[in-house]
């Protein structure tokens, strides 16, 4: 050890006091510090000065230091508060922009670099917003334009006498029409315009009516399983009988047709509809699971083709479940084919 190092501690023990009274250092020793230790080249600890042992120390410690630490630590809070707040908004924010609540804006407490953080998410959520509105504008106007011509061409159908020909126009039109008939029913769903009445209806009766209405030649393909006491439910009659419909149809679309039948069943839970339809077809990759009620999604784009499909049921499915204040779910056990639940709660959502 250096010589000078070795006077100076020396010089420390025998003046443990006055050594260090008048110093800066003397707050530091007396706050934080349990001993002082100096490590020598050697790896050998000495020890230098104990605080506490002198009673004199103690009592300065009882009567300013606890206080003043107890001070900084409480401004030391608030500071990290005050710098939090903002943060813990913007990740509330992102989170509510995130999950499509695009009226959301996140509030500007400060002019810093997190304000205009805030500022900058709320005005790209503005523009995303806007862009999503002007899609829907365009859909909804091209969507008008078009029943004219297809009207025309349902006219122009009745003077063609080739069957087969006929036969296919009609498919093509009947496909063109409903495509149009649900992108309208999906805007409507997305805006304030497709707030739906309700009224009490017999769940039982409707899914019967639904599968003898629609599915007249393939009702032996679905079995059907509803409560034995008849199930009534607040709802929308018309947008409910288009979700078992297009749950139904979807299932049917790729349930093998010498195969085990597609299941429909209703149940009553805690006093919501719980629609279940279950195929035995190959099933969803996981990856797709997430994103099979998005407008014009298809897990597999050649499905489509030849099916008179757009990727529009399960879209349509989830809006309806959704207005009604519920939810559709979408499951895919390897070699189970695909489970399609929805959710229809009693009671308008808040």
């Amino acid at each position: 050890m250096n010589n000078r190092v070795v006077r100076a501690l020396n010089w420390l023990k025998r003046k443990p006091v006055n050594a260090w009274r008048s110093l800066p250092v003397r707050l530091i020793l007396i706050f934080f510090a349990s001993f002082i230790v100096i490590s020598a080249a050697t790896g050998v600890l000495t020890v230098i000065f104990r605080p506490w042992e002198s009673s004199e120390n103690m009592t300065a410690l009882r009567i300013y230091g606890y206080p003043m630490i107890a001070v900084v630590f409480a401004g030391c809070y608030l500071a990290v508060r005050r710098l939090f707040y903002p943060l813990e908004d913007i990740r509330q924010g992102t989170r509510r922009i995130g999950e499509g609540q695009l009226d959301y804006r996140i509030p500007v407490r400060r002019q810093d670099e997190l304000g205009r953080l805030s500022q900058r998410i709320n005005r790209m959520a503005d523009q995303v917003k806007g862009m999503l509105d002007g899609q829907r504008q365009l859909l909804l106007a091209m969507s008008h334009e078009l029943r004219t011509p297809l009207t025309r061409a349902r006219l122009a159908l009745e003077f063609i006498h080739d069957k087969d020909v006929r036969s296919h126009l009609e498919y093509d039109l009947s496909s063109m029409e409903r495509m149009i008939t649900e992108l309208l029913e999906g805007e409507r769903l997305n805006t304030q315009v497709g707030r739906m009445s309700r009224s009490r209806v017999n769940l039982n009766k409707l899914m019967a009516e639904v599968l003898r209405g629609d599915f007249p030649n393939d009702r032996h393909r679905v079995s059907l399983s509803v409560p034995p006491a008849t199930a009534h439910l607040s709802v929308n009659a018309a947008r409910l009988r288009m979700l078992v419909r297009n749950l139904v149809e979807n299932a049917l679309r790729y349930n093998p047709r010498d195969g085990m039948p597609v299941e429909l069943s209703l149940r009553m839970e805690d006093g919501a509809a719980v629609i279940r339809v279950q195929d035995h077809g190959p099933g969803i990759e996981p990856e797709h699971l997430e994103r099979v009620t998005g407008a014009f999604y298809r897990a597999d784009p050649s499905r489509g083709a030849g099916t008179g499909r757009h990727g529009l049921g399960l879209y349509l499915c989830r809006l309806i479940a959704e207005a009604h204040g519920g939810e559709v779910e979408v499951a895919s056990p390897p070699g189970s084919g695909a489970c399609i639940t929805a959710r229809i709660p009693g009671e308008p959502p808040d």
